[in-house]
């Protein structure tokens, strides 16, 4: 069973594992392996947007958050490669949404995912996302989705 907490600085080396893991790195960084400053640089971001670890019992197996965009907020999901699969990314997914819809009142959710990024694609329409737009990145095109407040 997973938990959510709030990020801290000490999670910063099980942040950076997942962070370099090839699987991980190659949507979320565009392939690019990051420094250790850099990952810190991460966390510090993730602090100040109120980002979540996900927990397997005491070990950080990923993060989540809402973090700003604009006047919107973009539901990141990052998650160890072998936990992939095991519906943690759904449900840690599930968990920010529901802060998001029923703690910050947004209106609505966002979410980009780099077109090769089935696995991706298939838990956003897992969520209830719904296909907004497509977009050029820095190394593949993605599709932009948005999932709305049910109130």
């Amino acid at each position: 069973m997973i938990a959510l907490r709030a990020v801290e600085l000490a999670d910063g080396d099980a942040l950076h594992a997942i962070f370099t893991e090839p699987g991980v790195r190659q949507y979320l960084f565009d392939g690019q392996r990051l420094t250790r400053t850099e990952t810190e640089r991460h966390v510090e971001a993730s602090i100040a947007d109120g980002a979540w670890a996900i927990l397997n019992g005491s070990e950080i197996i990923g993060l989540t958050s809402l973090r700003p965009t604009g006047e919107d907020r973009e539901l990141m999901i990052v998650i160890g490669e072998r936990h992939w699969g095991r519906s943690v990314a759904f449900a840690a997914a599930q968990a920010a949404m529901r802060h998001g819809f029923e703690v910050l009142k947004l209106p609505r959710i966002l979410a980009a995912v780099d077109l090769p990024n089935e696995r991706s694609h298939r838990l956003m329409h897992r969520l209830g996302f719904m296909p907004m737009a497509e977009v050029d990145g820095p190394e593949h095109r993605a599709r932009t989705y948005v999932a709305v407040s049910a109130a």
